[in-house]
Formats: C-alpha cells, structure tokens, sequence
C-alpha cells in the first residue's frame, strides 16, 4: 500500500480502485466557473461480475447536485449491459462535498472512469485524515492530478483513487467518446477495437469525421474516388451494412469525400464488425458498420459554428426540465456548387443534412429519446459536345435524399435490459444520363421504411447471460426507369444504330421479420457465445426462411493473451434493383455467406496492443446478370433470365494490427491485410473480384506539441484492383497485328477485344497530413486545422479511358491534391 496523494496517513489498497476521474468538469454556466471543485466523501465498493477477473471501468458523466448527491449518472463508454448497470448504481450512491462558486454550492456535471474491482481482491478498511481542499478550476489550465481531492468515508473504506488525462479543462461537444470495434469482441461478436474521440477525429485524411477512420482498419479495402461504400473482407459493397441507431440506411457519407450525414458531435459510438457480427444485426451476408448517437453533453446551453473552404456547420445544445432532458439541433450546407463552376464549368456538387434529437431521463433506470435526421446529395455535371449547329450537351446527374425518425426506450438494471425503438423512414435515389444521338436513360425510386426493434437481456445465474429479440423491416418501392433495351430484348435485334427505348414503371416491397436467442457463458479464462436468428424474408410474392447459427469462443490462456474463434452463417435478401422484371429477376435466392475466423491479441509493454486474424468466407446464392432461358413458373413455358443466383466465391487473408494507444499525446497504429477475393464462373474456372486487392496497407501516427499544437500523417498502399485487360499491342505482348477493338453494326460502336488474363490498375498510394491547433478567444474555446489529401499528389489511376476504338487508353485519375482549412469555435 502506498500513501493517497495529499495526505501523510491516508492509505488506499490495491485492487479495490473504484473511482478514476478521466475529465472532470465544473462548469456551471457559461461565463462562470466553480471555484471549489466537488470532493469524494463516500463510494460504494462494487464487485466485477466472475468473469472479469481483472475488473473493470467504464467511463461515466454523473451530476452533482447542490447538496453533494448525484441525481444522474449516464455511460459515455461502456463494457456490457450488466456492468453499466453496476456502475451507474454505484455512482448514484455516492456522496459529494459539492462545488463552489463565490462559496454558494453548485450544480456541476463531472466525467470520471468508474472502476470496478476484481471479485477475487481483498479489501482493507482504513480511515485517511482530513485532506486539504482541492484545488481551483482554470479554464486555461490543465485539470489537477486530483480535482475532487482525497476523500474522506464515513463508514467505508477508502476505495477512490483520482487521476485525469492530460490537457483536458472543461468538457466540449468533441469530447464524445466513440468506439470501433474491430479487433476486440464482445459477446456474439467476433472482433472489437476502441479508440477515443481524440484518435477519431485528428486522424489525417479523414476530414475530423469518425466515421472515416474505418476506411484504415484491417480487413476493409479502398474504394475508388474516396467514396464512402466499403468493400470488407472480400464481398461486394452492397453486402456491408450500414446502420443508425439499429436501422439501415443508403449511405454513411456524403459525396466528394465529405463527412459523415449526422454530427460528429452526435456520435456516441461507432461499431464496425468486419465479419462475424452479433445476432442483433442481421440482413447483410458481409460485415455491419453500426453507427450509435448519444446526448452531447447538457449541463449548460451550448454552440458550435465550424466553417473551412468547402462546407459550413453548426449545433446548438439546451438543457430542459432541470437537467433531465436536453434537446439538440446540428446542421450542415457544402458550398461546393458555388465554388465548382469557378473552376470546372457544368459541374455541380453539393450536400446538406439536419439533425433534431430529443432525450429525457423518466426515472434513474428507464430513459427516451428521439432522434431525427435527413441528408442530400447531389452530383450533376454537363458537358457540351460538338460545335455551331451539331452542338449538344451529354449530362450525368445523381442524388440521394433519404431520412429516419426513431424513437426509443432503454431500461436498465444490474440484471436485466430491455431495449425497444421504432423507425418511420424514406429513400429516394435517382440517376439519369444523357447522351446526344441516344435515349435518355434515367432511373427514380422512391421508397418508404418503416422497422422496429426490441431485446430482453437477463442474467441466467453468476457465470451466464441470456438475450432474446426481435425486430422487422419493410420497404415499398416506387421505381420509374427510361432506357436503352438491353442486348436480346428484341426476338432477333436487326442491325440499327437507334436503340429502342424501354419506360417501365413497377414497385418492389421487401419485408423481413427476425427473432434471435443469444446465450453466453462466461468461466474462468473461457467465454462462449452461442445463439441463432431466424428471419422470414418476403418479396414480390417470393418467402424464404433461413436461419443463421452463430458461435464465438475467447480463451485466456494468459493474462496478456486472448484467442478467438468464431463461425456462423449471414444471409441477404437480394437488391432491389435485382428484382424489376425484365432488368433482373423476381425469382432471386436470398444470398448467403459462411464466415469463420481465428485470432488472437496480445497487450505488449510501451502501451501496444497488437491483434492477428484469419479468416475464410464462402458465398453462395450470388446474383449475376444473365441473358439464358429458364423455365417459367406456373406453366409460363421458357423465359429469359435477366439475373440468376447461382453466382458463387470465396475470400480468405490474413489481418494484422499494431496499435499504440494515445499516450502522452501520441497515438498510431499499422494495419495490414494480405488476401484473396475470388469467384467461380463455371466450368471449374476461378477469378479474382472486382474489388479484390491482395495487399492494404495503413500507418496512421499523430503526435501532440506543447498542449496546443497536435501534428499528424497517414499513409495508405494498396494494389490495384483487378481489370479486363484489351487485346493490343501497345500494352500487351501480342503481335502488331492484333485487332484492339472490332467494329459492330449493331450498336455503331466498336467492342473490345479482351484476352483471357485479367489485368490490374497500377499499386495506389496516397500521404495525408493534417495540423491542429488549440486556444481561446475570450469565452470561445477555438481551434483552427489544416486536413490535406494526397499531399505529395501522387497521380493514381482509377481506371482506363479509352479511345474511340480501344487503339490508345489513358488513366482515369483520382483525387488530387485536396486541402481542407478550417475553424471550429465553441460557446
């Protein structure tokens, strides 16, 4: 034992620390602060379930109120339902001297990590003398070692030690902590990784957006352009998921690599399952990106403008109801339209998004919120082609307009959760291309959602815990297209260079109703999650019920070593688009994937962490344009088949991640992933994907200067992604005479000629930098940042553009050069 800082008699015990301040704040209105911070008088000792023989900690913002009680208490970041639970009854037990301003008591809000002592320590009861009083809060200093002081306890031993990160004075709408999980698991879930808000939003490239920070972990490849679709462990984009608050929704970005479509300032947390994720989630054959929202911090009104070169934002915070509740409203406007036609003619881009969330705490245990948000993009560009009377425009638009508004319950205990929400949604997309001497071709759908969810999570005994849930979702489609016939529409197409122009107006309704059991058993140095969800999937008339079992074991076999393994089956419903007669097929199989993968991860000194993965996924039921004939249903005779599901593959690799947490105000990690995604064509010939990129690497490292100044680089390699390779000489080893592309009558086009070996875009690299710094301006906390893309402007190809007939190509670039400069100021 050693003595309590601050206190010549004071002892504290080892292994029964419940209390560690991460921020504390002390603020009670915006132009004042407390003088005297609250003192710890009185804590409860909390035992850790059995299974967690090293305790644990979970990050809380507990109010105190005018008399030393906390009437409050919420999880900023958490472990589990049960130990949440543990803690936020803990700290509604505990009592404070409270703070002080001008000698009046206040009401302060205060962030500490609540820790939870192993169930195998001992404690020791001993009384520390009186401390001297805790220090003053500065605004502009660092918070001390120990804001409450040492505490004195009435009838309870001692079992507070106070500690606090570096640097950190008042809380801020950025301090929400978010987590990614992607190498660490949870129960049912394969893989887990946590960061805090600080590593999510300094990370260069990334624009300050969190959501971006999966694009740099193991497992996931690049996609093209920045966009923001994934390609995770081998499977299409499509078979990704991505999630807010329990529901699907069309994109988590915006365009033109802009941020995320809600507030940063909104997320909660942000879980990324690269395979193998839990059973609440269901509906996507790959992986689940899920995206939490949260309360921002309340205990005063609050505002935030930030302003840089391409887009503008602002949120506004106002607690109501004394505390119990606070209302936020977050908005964002790009004004690359008005900037783009300076530089580039006929190109128009822009998007917006709007967000309104409500939360009010009924009682300490049951709590209600609603959150509700719209986004837009569009991207139109106009080209003119041709001069005096042959002149003519060729033009491409795209936009997405969607929204959700959710609402939903949580009741909490030390033994039991329970969970409901509701979601009212629509999606509207549209595309049209236009291009003179062809039909217009354009594609609208517009689509409403409407879904629910619930779960029950009990404890079944000291060492298991038992969930069962359900949920629905449905879609009604309304989808209007103009276009070209395809090749074979026709009964024998005769040799015409003006295609013949298809309007189909049709809808599709998609419904899937779940219900899933999960139970998990926890022994000393073992943990097995096992559980199955079963899903009715309907459409157009179609019903197809499956069920995807799922197993996910952990074993200790030393304190600084996990080994996991899981295995399970994920099924998807096919794209909607797949489903319109005459484009695709009614008739479509759900797809379906068995995913399995083994790992381990190790704790190394000098505050690393490093994690390995394996993993194997085999898809079956893959849908693939076709032009055969089939056998109709009900009689119908032959049909064509626009799209079958008998498409099959497989992606295996190999995932490795070395991660120094943040320390001493420098953090990074390097990710690497080796694999292969491939898939079967027939006749015992395989491929490799679209996407597929055998070799990803990452190395992200940011270091913080003199409290103030926060430098940072990120480097991204990648191979290039598999393409046809066109049969002709001047990149190819084929004779002079070779014919690069053949004319067709039909068409009044040429076509490639493509030999058997497919090729590959040139290796992609990119360097990304980025400069933060921190101060005031009277009341305002401020800080203005430098985010810069492609720094050394490293001239990638994305794909080839050729001539007219496929004599000559050219590389399609990607991003240039692309800096960001902004200020963000927070009252």
């Amino acid at each position: 034992m050693r003595p309590a800082r601050g206190s010549k008699s004071a002892r504290w015990s080892p292994g029964v620390t419940a209390l560690t301040t991460l921020v504390a704040l002390a603020l009670a209105t915006p132009s004042a602060l407390a003088d005297t911070p609250p003192r710890l008088l009185r804590s409860p000792s909390v035992e850790a379930p059995a299974d967690l023989t090293d305790g644990a900690s979970v990050l809380l913002e507990v109010e105190i109120d005018e008399a030393g009680r906390v009437p409050s208490a919420r999880v900023v970041e958490g472990v589990r339902d049960d130990v949440n639970a543990l803690a936020t009854d803990a700290a509604r037990a505990m009592t404070f001297a409270p703070a002080e301003q001008n000698g009046r008591p206040i009401r302060v809000r205060v962030r500490f990590r609540f820790r939870l002592r192993p169930a195998s320590a001992s404690s020791a009861t001993q009384r520390p003398a009186t401390p001297p009083q805790g220090p003053t809060f500065d605004p502009r200093a660092p918070i001390p070692d120990n804001p409450f002081g040492p505490a004195p306890v009435a009838a309870q031993p001692p079992r507070a030690r106070i500690s606090r990160p570096r640097n950190q004075t008042r809380s801020r709408l950025g301090e929400q902590s978010v987590t990614v999980r992607g190498a660490r698991p949870e129960p049912g879930a394969a893989t887990r990784m946590t960061f805090r808000a600080e590593e999510l939003t300094t990370v260069p490239g990334t624009f300050g957006e969190p959501t971006r920070v999966v694009a740099t972990l193991p497992g996931v490849a690049r996609t093209p352009f920045g966009l923001g679709f994934f390609v995770v462990r081998g499977a299409s984009f499509e078979n990704t998921g991505f999630f807010i608050d329990g529901y699907p929704v069309l994109i988590l970005y915006h365009l033109a690599a802009g941020p995320a479509v809600i507030s940063s300032r909104l997320v909660g947390q942000l879980d990324f399952y690269p395979g193998g994720y839990p059973l609440q989630y269901g509906r996507f054959s790959a992986g689940v990106i899920s995206l939490e929202t949260a309360a921002p911090p309340a205990d005063r009104p609050r505002a935030e403008l930030e302003i840089d070169i391409f887009r503008a934002s602002a949120i506004v915070v106002l607690p109501v109801a004394r505390g119990r509740g606070s209302v936020a409203l977050a908005a964002r406007r790009s004004y690359y339209d008005l900037m783009l036609p300076l530089v580039q003619p006929g190109v128009n881009v822009n998007f917006g998004d709007a967000q309104l969330r409500a939360d009010y705490r009924i009682t300490d245990r049951l709590r209600a919120s609603v959150f509700g948000f719209v986004s837009s993009d569009t991207f139109d560009r106009t080209e003119a082609t041709g001069v005096g009377a042959t002149a003519a425009s060729a033009r491409d638009a795209l936009k997405y307009d969607f929204g959700r508004a959710i609402a939903r319950l949580d009741y909490t205990t030390p033994e039991l959760s329970a969970h409901w929400s509701g979601m009212l949604g629509f999606d509207r997309t549209s595309v049209l291309q236009v291009d003179p001497g062809r039909p217009d071709r354009a594609i609208t759908a517009f689509g409403a959602a409407v879904g629910t969810r619930a779960f029950l999570r009990w404890k079944t005994g000291n060492v298991a815990t038992s969930t069962v849930g359900v949920d629905a979702l449905g879609y009604d489609y309304t989808l209007d297209l103009d276009y070209s016939s395809p090749p074979g529409f026709a009964a024998v197409p005769a040799p015409q260079t003006n295609n013949r122009v298809v309007r189909i107006q049709t809808g599709v309704a998609q419904l899937g109703v779940s219900a899933w059991f999960e139970e998990v058993l926890r022994l000393p140095r073992v943990e097995l999650t096992a559980g199955t969800r079963v899903e009715l999937m309907a459409y157009q008339g179609n019903r197809h019920v499956v069920a995807d079992p799922r197993t996910v074991i952990r074993v200790r076999p030393h304190d600084r070593v996990t080994i996991i393994g899981s295995t399970g089956l994920f099924h998807q419903a096919p794209p909607v688009f797949g489903l319109i007669p005459l484009l695709g097929s009614p008739n479509l199989l759900p797809q379906r994937a068995w995913q399995s993968s083994v790992g381990a991860e190790v704790d190394l000194p000098f505050n690393l962490d490093l994690r390995v993965t394996g993993f194997f996924n085999r898809l079956w039921q893959l849908p693939r344009a076709s032009y055969e004939f089939v056998e109709g249903q009900g009689g119908q005779g032959a049909m064509r088949a626009r799209a079958l599901s008998d498409g099959e593959g497989r992606a295996y690799g190999l995932e490795v991640q070395l991660r120094r947490k943040i320390e001493r105000g420098i953090y990074g990690w390097l990710s690497y992933t080796l694999s292969r995604s491939e898939r079967f064509i027939g006749e015992g010939k395989v491929v490799p994907f679209t996407y597929d990129q055998t070799h990803i690497l990452n190395v992200a490292l940011s270091w913080d200067i003199g409290n103030r100044l926060r430098l940072g680089a990120r480097f991204q390699l990648a191979t290039g992604a598999p393409t046809s390779l066109v049969n002709c000489p001047r990149w190819t080893d084929m004779p002079t005479s070779a014919t690069c592309g053949v004319y067709d009558a039909d068409v009044d086009g040429y076509r490639p000629q493509y030999v058997a070996e497919a090729d590959r875009l040139p290796t992609y690299h990119q360097l990304d930098v980025r400069a933060d710094y921190k101060f005031m301006l009277g009341p305002l906390q401020m800080s203005a940042y430098i985010d810069v893309l492609n720094a050394y402007y490293a001239r990638t190809a994305e794909g080839w553009v050729y001539q007219y007939d496929y004599g000559d190509r050219r590389p399609r670039p990607g991003l240039p050069i692309l800096p960001t400069i902004g200020i963000r100021g927070e009252l």
